[in-house]
């Protein structure tokens, strides 16, 4: 067969059902002869969707079917063109979403194991994910908040505080004021980031360390990325790599940078993809 007539990668539209109703993915199949068996579920942050921050879930998910990798992107409960009530997702909803994806894709004739990819909270439901569902092989976590007892009290307004640095800094561009003059600037954001961050129960917390302590059996391998410019960077990575050398859990950190929590700059996409990938095809 010629090269014309190689079969291309497939991006289908599917749905399951999941915590809330209809959950709505996009399955990005290799071509059939391309396939080594692998599948990768790509898992959102809080307030985030299956195309993942400035695209990074579909240029990944589609450069890996590229080189025979099977991926999913998913839409969780209450997000994205998902079912459900965005009020009333939680981390414990997500994680309950992951789960049937990755009975999804266990289904799929191209899929012998899963990893799961996930981003910011998207890490929490990754690791819960893994914990419940024995043979997870590997996680890939970016900027991974840390869960349970590994992560302090302070971390939300740490962050708050955080990015209002970052917007203050940005009022000495003109192409901040030229947004605000134009009433372009995205209020509703801000003002979650600055007076509404993400904060969890006692319940919640107590919920995450009981999947901490079902992970501390985890067998499979996991790859850390942080931006070096993340507020959440030091504590989490510290936090991380202590709780995996304690059991045993193999484990590799890649840094980035100069890099921000989400990556915001086509160099560090293209870093934390490469990364990625090089780690993926080694196992």
């Amino acid at each position: 067969m010629s090269a014309a007539q190689q079969p291309a990668p497939q991006e289908i539209p599917v749905s399951f059902s999941g915590s809330a109703g209809t959950v709505h993915a996009v399955l990005h199949r290799p071509a059939a002869e391309a396939g080594n068996g692998t599948a990768v579920l790509f898992l959102h942050g809080w307030s985030g969707d299956r195309t993942g921050p400035h695209r990074m879930f579909v240029k990944l998910a589609r450069s890996l079917a590229e080189i025979g990798y099977l991926s999913l992107r998913v839409d969780f409960c209450g997000r994205g063109d998902s079912d459900g009530d965005t009020a009333s997702a939680s981390i414990e909803s997500m994680v309950a979403d992951a789960g049937r994806a990755v009975a999804f894709l266990r289904e799929q004739p191209q899929c012998r194991q899963v990893v799961l990819l996930g981003i910011c909270s998207g890490g929490k439901v990754a690791i819960a994910t893994a914990a419940l569902h024995p043979g997870t092989p590997g996680l890939i976590l970016w900027s991974a908040e840390p869960m349970g007892h590994l992560r302090s009290t302070a971390a939300g307004r740490n962050k708050a505080r955080y990015a209002l640095g970052q917007y203050l800094r940005k009022l000495t561009k003109a192409e901040t004021w030229r947004k605000i003059f134009t009433l372009s600037v995205n209020v509703r954001q801000v003002n979650k980031t600055l007076f509404r961050p993400e904060m969890r129960s006692a319940d919640e917390a107590r919920q995450e360390d009981k999947w901490l302590d079902r992970f501390r059996t985890f067998s499979g391998k996991v790859l850390f990325v942080y931006g070096t410019n993340d507020p959440e960077t030091r504590m989490a990575s510290q936090n991380y790599r202590a709780f995996c050398e304690r059991y045993g859990i193999p484990h590799e950190f890649q840094p980035i940078e100069g890099a921000n929590h989400s990556f915001y700059s086509l160099a560090w996409e293209r870093q934390v993809m490469a990364a990625t990938t090089a780690w993926l095809t080694r196992q």
